[in-house]
């Protein structure tokens, strides 16, 4: 071996000896970012899957089985995900199509709580809002208009103006109704109830 090879290995040497334990490091690191990664979407698809199974079943629930229990299920197992968002706003429409009111806040409320989409969350607290309401609770109606919403949606504005009406605050409602009515194409169904609101207000 020549005195230059011994140089390059003695210098190989050094540099391993100063950095190959942080080199080390670094592909772990690479390799468990790589792995980490590969896991994680498949532990995404297979939550996506079982879930889609479950809201399946929900809709045509097997023998022995009721809805109610199979979108427990969803809900037990799967909570983030949209398909037991799906099923948990189908439960509370049916139960304000039923009469039981506290049964739909329940539901919307789980909602609120756990969906994992801001534009699901913002569904079921206006919904939600809509329930107490209807329940004859007003402030509770006012304390669910939660932040995933919109501040210029019609819909946040209209049932801003019901509370308000419901809270006999004629000033203020009117004015949540013009709002909403300015961000509504003119012909459309919600206009046309908002006028048929507005009107029912009087002159202020």
């Amino acid at each position: 071996m020549s005195t230059a090879d011994a140089d390059q290995i003695e210098q190989l040497r050094r540099l391993w000896d100063q950095y190959g334990r942080l080199l080390g490091v670094a592909v772990v690191a690479v390799l468990l970012g790589v792995f980490g990664k590969y896991f994680y979407g498949s532990y995404q698809q297979r939550q996506a899957v079982g879930a889609a199974a479950l809201y399946a079943a929900y809709q045509q629930p097997p023998a022995g089985q009721t809805a109610d229990a199979v979108a427990q299920q969803l809900r037990a197992k799967y909570p983030r995900t949209s398909y037991a968002t799906f099923a948990a706003l189908a439960q509370a429409r049916q139960a304000v199509e039923a009469g039981r009111l506290d049964t739909a806040e329940q539901h919307l409320r789980w909602v609120v709580s756990n969906a994992g989409q801001p534009t699901d969350r913002a569904l079921a607290s206006l919904r939600l809002a809509r329930v107490l309401l209807d329940q004859g609770k007003a402030q509770e109606a006012q304390d669910a208009l939660g932040k995933d919403i919109p501040a210029t949606s019609p819909a946040l504005l209209e049932i801003r103006g019901d509370i308000a009406r419901a809270q006999n605050k004629p000033q203020d409602a009117r004015l949540a109704y013009q709002e909403a009515l300015a961000g509504l194409p003119p012909e459309s169904g919600q206009a046309a109830l908002l006028k048929l609101k507005l009107d029912a207000l009087g002159q202020p």
